[in-house]
């Protein structure tokens, strides 16, 4: 599908195509040490029971219930003891009628332990203990298999791997989980009058290149791998090159500037004479209007405007989703869930477009409360960085009032 110059299309149509273009990763094996944040690729299966012995939940004493049935603070019991059972002893020993035996949290209960009795509700003497209270069978015992049993579903495929569940994995002795493959990314940037942010001292016309290292610090944040491509200058034959030769190692592409109609926009038509797929070109948003998607091969290719506000709006309302849909990833757009009143009377210029407004946002004993920054830019990285959220006027929107309601997503 291939789409002329004056067309755009919706956000939703434009996540309805990359949704269906967008694959799924193949899965990888890594260690549990290096698995949190991934994206389990399997259901994995419970091999043991946890715990996999009758343990003490606590410091005591283990006892017979019939033994301590009458024990009170004012009648206590009077037990024979001696042996203690600490966490990690392999001796199997067996409780008799009329003993205690002084047990540790975690150890392994005795054979014909029913209960354990807290140590602050017992006082011991020379070679006796006083229990205070009376004890119900399996009070205070963890049983075997009480959290896991063997063969359940420990964790299904897609979770998202927390330290909570490799601690569930280390406890059934798992050292290794399949997980799905990190998304690698590049990024590269076109221009002429690029110039590396390294470079002290700017020429006339030069500018440092911003959007590498926000791209790059944006996919990595969502789980990605990403591979520096560098600079290229605004030159068809030495871009075309410089694709050939990257595209076929990388599962997604992104490409800042030369997607719109300049002279020297070449980035779409590089793309395509190297067998690149045109899926969109230009969406009804307001920055990113020319964002470009398509597919060469497996590999995904997002052209976005090289204007660092402009990339960095499509890197959230786009690219994020798809990395989501290859990685299962669970970090989603987080939407459009929270509204506030307008500070202001607002007007939009190119109502045909969903805008983009980066805002000051604040709480009060009434609601929230919206202050869109002025003026807005797509190369004002200063007005970005004063926003602390940022609103949305859905396509068809002129003119916004003082009060009206108008949705909006806080910045990270």
């Amino acid at each position: 599908m291939d789409m002329t110059i004056d067309i755009m299309i919706s956000i939703k149509k434009a996540l309805t195509e990359i949704s269906r273009n967008v694959s799924r990763l193949s899965a990888e094996s890594v260690a549990l040490s290096a698995a949190v944040d991934r994206t389990l690729a399997r259901d994995i299966h419970a091999r043991e029971d946890l715990p996999n012995f009758d343990n003490s939940a606590m410091d005591g004493f283990v006892v017979k219930t019939a033994d301590v049935k009458t024990a009170s603070a004012t009648t206590p019991v009077r037990l024979k003891t001696g042996t203690t059972i600490r966490a990690g002893l392999a001796a199997r020993l067996t409780l008799r009628r009329g003993h205690a035996i002084k047990i540790m949290t975690g150890a392994a209960l005795p054979q014909g332990g029913e209960a354990v009795v807290m140590v602050e509700r017992t006082r011991q003497e020379s070679g006796y203990v006083l229990i205070e209270r009376a004890a119900a069978t399996g009070e205070n015992i963890r049983p075997k298999g009480e959290d896991v049993r063997r063969g359940d579903l420990l964790i299904k495929k897609h979770t998202i791997l927390r330290p909570y569940e490799i601690a569930l994995l280390a406890a059934q002795g798992i050292v290794s989980v399949p997980v799905i493959s990190k998304a690698r990314v590049g990024v590269l940037a076109t221009g002429d009058e690029l110039v590396d942010a390294k470079v002290a001292h700017l020429r006339h016309g030069q500018i440092r290149n911003s959007n590498a290292p926000a791209v790059s610090a944006a996919l990595a944040r969502w789980g990605a791998t990403v591979e520096n491509l560098g600079q290229a200058a605004d030159d068809p034959v030495s871009l075309r090159r410089l694709l050939k030769k990257s595209l076929p190692r990388l599962d997604m592409l992104i490409i800042s500037g030369g997607v719109s109609v300049g002279d020297f926009d070449f980035t779409k038509s590089a793309l395509e004479a190297t067998g690149f797929k045109t899926i969109f070109w230009r969406v009804a948003i307001k920055p990113g209007k020319p964002l470009l998607f398509g597919m060469m091969g497996k590999t995904a290719v997002f052209g976005v405007p090289g204007n660092p506000v402009s990339t960095l709006v499509c890197l959230e309302e786009f690219v994020r989703p798809a990395l989501e849909t290859m990685s299962a990833s669970g970090l989603r757009h987080p939407g459009w869930h929270l509204s506030g009143a307008l500070d202001r009377d607002q007007f939009l210029r190119d109502a045909k477009r969903q805008h983009f407004l980066f805002s000051r946002v604040t709480e009060t004993d009434e609601g929230f409360v919206v202050s869109i920054i002025r003026p807005q830019g797509s190369a004002m990285m200063g007005m970005a960085c004063r926003a602390n959220a940022i609103a949305t006027a859905p396509a068809g929107t002129q003119r916004l009032k003082k009060g009206d309601r108008i949705a909006f997503r806080w910045m990270k």
